[in-house]
């Protein structure tokens, strides 16, 4: 019962935040992202990903889920955590990199294949800043996720299309959603951002779809990006060839399980004719990009 009145609170402020927000028609949201020092472990592993100069990009294999880890010097951020049989391997990926503090954990989306691992990590890891969806999925995934965020004492919130933070010298801007979306998928409330470092720059989708990819095609938004997160694990209802052409990138990265009932032969063959470098976490298991600003490096662990 004690419980049942805990998350009606978290549901209560959540819910309060999305009305100032979207019933309140306000021009700017007024929702501050702020930097902390995050130290990191004397000797982190592998030590050459995590040094100054460089951005590392980890898309941790999870199954049939997504869980990336972003560290840029003494910053780190999560974004997803996989299904909920994967937080004790994601919290296991994150501590073997040397973090001990994570500044961002991002909840995409509520679905159980991002939020479900989640709690696992807000349990057992120091958080700053958690960015939450600015929609409500009643699931016991979604739940234990609110639970767990209100139990870490981090500052909550609910990010929209042109915010920008920083993770050290990494500018991360949102393009999506906005406040007056209205969806029947909540998969389209996904939060997608867009990351610059140096010259580099990436595109995280979440789980958009197409209905969300043609807003952002008609927008002012800059959608070019070096590596795209291909969105819905490869689902052919993203990634439609009028995005990928705007997009335009050189690298992409499914995560995606063995026996994905999502994944489309339809976009693997835009990719391929793309003459797009594809990396699946179903194939190549974790995937690691580096960036020192310039140029890009890619690591997989088979």
């Amino acid at each position: 019962m004690m419980r049942k009145r805990i998350l009606g609170a978290v549901l209560f402020v959540l819910a309060a935040i999305i009305f100032t927000a979207c019933g309140g028609r306000i021009n700017e949201p007024d929702i501050e992202l702020r930097d902390f020092d995050v130290q990191l472990r004397d000797e982190p592993e592998p030590a050459e990903l995590i040094t100054a100069d460089l951005l590392s990009i980890h898309f941790i294999d999870v199954g049939e889920g997504d869980a990336i880890l972003i560290i840029q010097g003494d910053y780190a951020m999560l974004v997803d955590g996989g299904p909920t049989d994967m937080g004790t391997t994601v919290f296991s990926y994150i501590r073997n990199q040397g973090v001990v503090q994570l500044e961002y954990v991002v909840a995409t989306h509520p679905f159980a294949d991002h939020v479900g691992g989640l709690p696992d990590v807000l349990r057992r890891m120091a958080v700053r800043n958690v960015l939450l969806p600015m929609v409500y999925h009643d699931t016991a995934a979604f739940n234990n996720f609110l639970f767990a965020v209100e139990d870490s004492y981090a500052d909550v919130f609910v990010p929209f299309a042109g915010h920008v933070f920083t993770l050290g010298d990494a500018e991360i801007t949102i393009l999506s959603p906005n406040p007056t979306d209205t969806w029947d998928n909540r998969a389209n409330y996904s939060i997608v951002m867009r990351m610059e470092f140096g010259s580099t720059s990436f595109l995280l989708m979440g789980d958009a779809m197409r209905e969300v990819e043609a807003n952002l095609l008609d927008s002012t938004a800059n959608l070019s990006a070096d590596v795209l997160k291909v969105a819905r694990h490869g689902a052919s209802s993203a990634t439609t060839s009028g995005f990928l052409d705007a997009v335009n990138p050189s690298i992409a990265v499914i995560s995606a399980s063995g026996d994905n009932g999502f994944l489309s032969q339809e976009v693997l063959r835009r990719l391929a004719n793309a003459d797009i470098h594809t990396f699946r976490t179903d194939l190549h298991g974790n995937i690691v990009i580096t960036s020192d600003g310039t140029t890009l490096g890619v690591m997989v662990d088979r």
